[in-house]
């Protein structure tokens, strides 16, 4: 009986709409009023009947700016593209003249549905604010509950979690009241979306379970996946991967759709790395490389390649990490193209109004040629640059030589003037090295890492990690020696580790460079410390600081001197 409803009411209303074509505006007005009873229960027989009315354009003001409000809400409602805001401006337009305050703020908020469609998220912000305070008190209390979610969903894009939080409330707060347990289920979910992004686990947690039980008191498969999905999620951030497993696994059967069901295997491929079995991670990750989101498939790439590279399944790593950077280039071409749109659409607006004269030519031809002749200078003052660049790297390398071969001179016999003397070129020494690393592409490699925002650092220590490696261990090779003297258990990574606190790498950063956790890089520190005698590793550690003439500060070790300009 249920299926045949729709279908009668059509039935209805094309009766009624045949009647329409005869009666005039009366009939109208019975068929706008149909469809707004429709709205609720049945928006697709709503917008089949809207859009069958012949000559809209014909209608009365007053019929004419209801019909415009009512079918932007139907399309709104069956997921019908809103292109643009020319047809619910009507209804902006009649009602903001008129004394009919809910319709009012209605059109205030479809219209900013509108808005938000095209990503013009501040606009559609304002006109959500000017439809809740355009509702009279008392007025539709179901309606309401939807402008504060959709603020909440708003809010959340702007990354202003706590005050779309806020929002999902007070939409929360109405639809418990009016025990519509949907659209509660709704909030309580962006409420816990809201922890997730702050990464407060726990309280998202708490939200994404009372979701999970109000879902579970309704006829909704497709829902249960979404939470079972966001459940799983919040578990593996907690590292409680056997929860996080058994949650996406009921997830999976619910998901349908291609976007969620593979977003949903690379979530799942995730957690069985994380609980050893790698076999059955892969095939979950190749099955999330058909996605039809770009980000996804970039991930499951990435987490292949990962995978493989720590298994040295080198031909597999080389492949998969192929296919990423080109998923990944083509993320950042969307992205630049994207800037570019919005720059070029912007600026056509003004140069249609522009028609170009040959004075206009003569300037264009003018500046070309100006770009070239600063482009050749700048291609000049850069080679130049390079030479001195290499011109002052081989004179350390001859100093370091020369640094070298004394040391070797006066290590030969020893006596309390030249051991005085051999320090003072063990000084010199970390100074020229120093100098040969800040000469180096992997410094200025370093130094971006250290400035960089936390999701810039993932591109920048991906594509340079080796060569900031190897230029570390290139021009610090004696630094490395004289640590290695003193203490000859160091292995290479412990060298490594030792250079770039030397160095006052943050943390995060010698993480980066290394390719470790902060629980590895506090167990090899601890490891260090057994190995090295006391003194030597507190010199390490814990240096003292001078500034000399140059402002520059030296930072002493008995066996070397760092240089940091300040």
């Amino acid at each position: 009986m249920k299926k045949l409803l729709p279908a009668f009411l059509f039935f209805i209303s094309f009766t009624i709409l045949l009647g329409a074509c005869r009666r005039g505006s009366h009939a109208v007005s019975s068929i706008l009023l149909l469809a707004d009873s429709l709205m609720q229960s049945h928006p697709d027989s709503s917008l089949q009947l809207l859009e069958a009315i012949p000559a809209p354009q014909k209608m009365g003001k007053t019929d004419r700016a209801w019909y415009a409000l009512l079918l932007t809400q139907a399309k709104y409602k069956n997921y019908v593209s809103l292109e643009n805001d020319s047809l619910i401006q009507v209804a902006v337009d009649y009602f903001e003249k008129n004394s009919d305050r809910e319709r009012l703020a209605k059109s205030y908020f479809y219209s900013g549905c509108v808005h938000r469609e095209q990503e013009d998220i501040s606009t559609a912000i304002n006109l959500y604010l000017k439809s809740l305070r355009t509702m009279p008190q008392g007025g539709d209390s179901a309606f309401l509950s939807m402008v504060y979610n959709d603020l909440g969903d708003c809010y959340t894009d702007q990354n202003m979690e706590e005050t779309a939080r806020n929002m999902y409330r007070q939409a929360y707060a109405i639809n418990v009241n009016n025990h519509d347990t949907l659209r509660a289920f709704h909030n309580l979910s962006g409420i816990g979306g809201t922890f997730l992004l702050e990464l407060q686990f726990d309280s998202a947690l708490i939200y994404y379970q009372q979701a999970l039980e109000m879902v579970l008191l309704l006829d909704y498969p497709v829902l249960l996946g979404v939470i079972y999905k966001n459940l799983s999620g919040v578990y593996n951030e907690q590292g409680e991967y056997g929860q996080a497993n058994d949650c996406i696994s009921r997830a999976i059967p619910y998901l349908l759709d291609i976007e969620s069901s593979t977003s949903a295997y690379s979530l799942k491929g995730d957690i069985l790395y994380n609980l050893g079995k790698k076999d059955s991670a892969f095939y979950y990750w190749n099955l999330g490389k058909n996605s039809s989101d770009i980000y996804t498939k970039t991930s499951n790439y990435y987490s292949i390649y990962q995978a493989n590279k720590e298994l040295s399944n080198w031909k597999d790593a080389i492949l998969n990490v192929d296919s990423f950077i080109v998923y990944y280039d083509s993320i950042q071409s969307m992205n630049d193209r994207a800037e570019i749109n919005e720059l070029m659409d912007k600026h056509l607006l003004e140069l249609h109004k522009y028609k170009l004269s040959t004075e206009h030519r003569r300037t264009m031809n003018l500046l070309i040629i100006l770009s070239l002749f600063f482009i050749l200078v700048l291609s000049l003052i850069f080679m130049w640059r390079d030479r001195c660049r290499k011109n002052k790297y081989i004179a350390l390398q001859k100093q370091l030589m020369d640094n070298r071969a004394e040391i070797l001179l006066y290590g030969k016999d020893i006596c309390e003037e030249e051991n005085s003397k051999l320090h003072e070129l063990k000084e010199l020494r970390i100074d020229i090295c120093i100098s040969l690393f800040r000469s180096t592409e992997g410094s200025k490699k370093l130094t971006e890492l250290m400035k960089a925002k936390p999701k810039e650092r993932i591109s920048i220590i991906h594509n340079h990690r080796v060569l900031i490696l190897n230029d570390i261990r290139r021009t610090f090779v004696d630094i490395m020696e004289d640590l290695n003297a003193c203490c000859s258990s160091l292995t290479m990574d412990d060298l490594l580790y030792c250079i770039l606190v030397i160095l006052h790498c943050p943390k995060e950063i010698i993480m980066d460079v290394m390719n470790t956790t902060s629980d590895a890089i506090k167990t090899r520190k601890n490891r260090i410390k057994n190995k090295m005698d006391k003194e030597l590793f507190e010199k390490v550690w814990h240096e003292k600081y001078y500034k000399n003439s140059n402002n520059t500060v030296m930072v002493y070790l008995d066996f070397s001197v760092t240089i940091v300009t300040t």
